[in-house]
């Protein structure tokens, strides 16, 4: 028999079931926020499941909210090992190459599309990497989601040297004052999210994050 059930981890913006059948296990998800574009969504997550670094999108209803993809089995973490932030810089290599039409977007920016929620809860971890939750995909600058994941992961000097070295190859391509620039928009950014949630704990986080940041 079939069974649904809520999931305990939830997101900000949506409310998610796990679906159960005798074949396959699949995700139902219900936007809460008018804000979030299902369909733009939808569309990420097909180029995403192509590229082998996302979950396979199923069936989406835009009048109803909600979205169905297939559920993919593994764990979080919040620590990485060398390997790890290899396979992550290689993953956003391959999210940052997909193509989409720009016709809303600023021709003259090089651009490329980015998650631009790469916190620990939305990768999956199993015999490869996933990604999930693609309701903020949009376009910006790559160094916004290479930040992110600096961040979010407080990679250290040395692995931080490992993640951006494998992602441009050539050490030269690094702009460090441009990520630099986006370590701290996306902090305050943070900063900012939480403390509208009243989330205090976490507001207090990122500031700690944002003062280490500025000490290196």
């Amino acid at each position: 028999m079939p069974s649904l059930t809520l999931l305990e981890n939830q997101g900000f913006s949506s409310t998610n079931y796990l679906l159960k059948t005798s074949k396959k296990s699949y995700i139902i998800k219900i936007f809460n926020s008018l804000h979030v574009n299902i369909k733009f969504e939808f569309q990420i997550m097909q180029k995403a499941y192509k590229k082998a670094i996302g979950a396979k999108p199923i069936f989406f209803d835009e009048e109803n909210s909600i979205m169905v993809y297939e559920y993919i089995n593994g764990f979080h973490k919040n620590k990485l090992k060398a390997k790890e932030i290899k396979n992550i810089a290689l993953l956003l290599k391959k999210l940052h190459q997909i193509k989409i039409v720009k016709k809303f977007f600023n021709h003259k920016k090089n651009y490329v599309l980015c998650h631009h929620d790469l916190n620990p809860k939305n990768f999956i971890f199993s015999n490869d990497i996933k990604l999930i939750d693609w309701e903020y995909a949009g376009m910006n600058d790559c160094y916004f989601d290479l930040a992110t994941i600096i961040v979010e992961f407080g990679l250290s000097k040395k692995d931080e040297r490992l993640f951006l070295q494998t992602y441009f190859k050539n050490s030269y391509k690094i702009d460090k004052s441009k990520l630099y620039t986006f370590k701290i928009k996306y902090i305050k950014i943070c900063i900012d999210w939480f403390k509208n949630q009243d989330k205090q704990k976490e507001q207090l986080k990122f500031k700690k994050k944002l003062y280490e940041c500025n000490k290196r």
